[in-house]
């Protein structure tokens, strides 16, 4: 967590999904919120074009070690030299916003040589406000809900979300649901750690 001259307060979210019986299935993606007093508007990216390319260059790595592979940074380099991206998945959030308005949508997508994957915000839409209580406290939130869908040459894959975001703090709960409305994954702020002082 950061707070710029201008006052803006950026937080940067890493999630690590591990598998105990396979350390090489590790998992780590980025995400960040960017609060702005001035407007009271939050600004979301759950993942920018920088992370995703880094996303696929660490999933590369890791898959060739997971089959007794070495590959080095200049072998990384040449790979990303191939690497393509457009666009960002990025919203914004406004708690001033009428429940049940729409969120637009936002594509990422991602190219190299012959191999194509896209990320795809969809139909997201305000839920209002609620107030959310976690290990790290009781938060006034804005309530979202949307759809996320990746496409890989693994396969497609389609996500129900819904997330609370406090202002100033970003994502405190967040719950993913298949098409039947069973939990898939869920996700609770456990604690928030001050920026270490500048030595």
């Amino acid at each position: 967590m950061e707070t710029a001259a201008d006052g803006k307060i950026s937080v940067r979210l890493q999630e690590i999904q591990s598998d105990p019986d396979n350390p090489l299935a590790e998992i780590k993606t980025y995400s960040t919120y960017i609060y702005d007093p001035q407007t009271d508007v939050s600004t979301i990216i759950p993942m920018s074009a920088d992370d995703f390319k880094n996303f696929i260059l660490t999933m590369i790595k890791d898959a060739a070690a997971a089959n007794g592979q070495y590959m080095s940074e200049m072998d990384l380099a040449d790979i990303e030299k191939v690497m393509s991206t457009k666009g960002q998945i990025e919203f914004t959030i406004d708690p001033k916003a009428e429940v049940g308005s729409k969120i637009p949508n936002s594509t990422l997508r991602l190219s190299a040589g012959q191999l194509s994957m896209s990320m795809n915000f969809w139909e997201g839409k305000f839920l209002g406000a609620e107030s959310v209580t976690t290990e790290a406290g009781t938060f006034d939130c804005v309530k979202i809900s949307y759809v996320m869908r990746t496409s890989s040459p693994n396969g497609n894959e389609k996500r129900n979300v819904t997330a609370w975001y406090a202002k100033g703090i970003g994502l405190v709960r967040s719950v993913d649901t298949d098409k039947k409305g069973d939990i898939t994954a869920e996700q609770n702020l456990f604690v928030i750690k001050e920026p270490k002082p500048a030595e």
